[in-house]
């Protein structure tokens, strides 16, 4: 796909990956329209506005419209949190279903060919699955049982069936992301470690630290959504991605936190690890990712580490504030709705 004159629609433009993406992409020298809701506000792409094209809309009710004169579509929108998910598991079906379904239709009635969606390799959760799992390949058989996981991968199946020779989807399972954006989340493992560890001096270890995670780099998941424009078509459309770097253990994750910010900083940080209990646990296999994309992460985790630190050193209150944590932020927009229904 030649970057010149291509306009690519990136939905969920504004939010944690969206608004370093735009950025990103711009720079690469592709024009953008943003379709966002911007429940986070419009803030994380405050310094770009004058450079996008910028649509306050809901994906699942926006026209078909959105695709005029559209290129190409990263569909980034959609619910991204596994608790108020299952609190309300109908919208979140609605959301990161029907509507992902709805608008790859209307990509494929005008002929769009690079459609790519954001998946997770939550899919990846099921029951029974053992303490230490084996990394799942995207050819695995999936049986995931959360809200969040199971709208995801009931995108991919529909994505999947209205495929064929004019429509070639591409789906990324991302593992969980990390690293600093304007639209900054502490409520994921990395970044959450690293903030409790600037404020706190204490890591806060659920599941006995038992947990696997597939963790990858903020700056390496924008790469990955930009070489994915460009790559040839037959190498990636129709096809499923496991988006990730590393599978980290949680208590091995926490105490290597531990050990890079007492090795840079000299800050000694403690670790209270709470028992066993039911959690999310999974890895991925990266293989077919590495192959295909030539990847290979652009950072260490200590430089994403003190990428974050050194944020928090400017701002340390940024961190007090609900709207980076999306499970408090969601819970505040649905109190703050029925409130409004209730005065009706």
């Amino acid at each position: 796909m030649s970057e010149k004159n291509q306009k690519i629609l990136v939905t969920g433009g504004a939010g944690y990956i969206g608004s370093v993406l735009v950025k990103t992409l711009l720079e690469k020298g592709y024009k953008v329209r943003v379709l966002d809701q911007l429940i986070f506000t419009d803030e994380p792409i405050k310094e770009i506005l004058n450079r996008i094209e910028l649509i306050k809309g809901d994906v699942c009710t926006v026209g078909s419209e959105i695709l005029d004169g559209i290129d190409g579509v990263i569909h980034l929108a959609g619910f991204s949190t596994e608790p108020v998910s299952q609190y309300n598991p109908r919208y979140t079906d609605l959301l990161n279903h029907l509507a992902t379904e709805r608008l790859a239709r209307f990509a494929k009635e005008r002929g769009i060919k690079r459609f790519i969606f954001s998946s997770s390799c939550s899919v990846y959760f099921t029951y029974n699955t053992p303490p230490d799992p084996a990394p799942s390949k995207e050819t695995d058989n999936i049986n995931p049982i959360s809200a969040y996981s199971l709208s995801k991968r009931s995108a991919e199946q529909a994505l999947l069936e209205i495929a064929d020779d004019s429509f070639q989807p591409t789906i990324f399972r991302k593992g969980t992301v990390c690293g600093w954006s304007p639209r900054m989340r502490f409520d994921l493992i990395l970044n959450a470690f690293t903030k409790d560890a600037f404020s706190k001096q204490l890591l806060t270890v659920d599941a006995g630290g038992q947990v696997w995670r597939p963790i990858i780099d903020i700056h390496d998941v924008i790469s990955a959504y930009a070489k994915a424009l460009e790559l040839p078509l037959e190498k990636i459309g129709g096809k499923i991605f496991n988006i990730s770097s590393d599978n980290w253990n949680a208590g091995v994750l926490a105490e290597k936190v531990k050990e890079i910010v007492k090795k840079n900083k000299g800050i000694d940080i403690g670790i209270n690890t709470r028992p066993v209990n039911i959690s999310r646990n999974y890895k991925a296999d990266n293989t077919l990712f590495k192959e295909t994309f030539q990847f290979t992460p652009s950072r260490s985790l200590e430089e994403i580490v003190f990428e974050i630190w050194e944020h928090l050193e400017k701002s340390p209150d940024i961190a007090q504030n609900i709207i980076h944590y999306n499970d408090k932020w969601h819970l505040h927009l649905m109190e703050q709705q029925k409130t409004k229904t209730a005065l009706i």
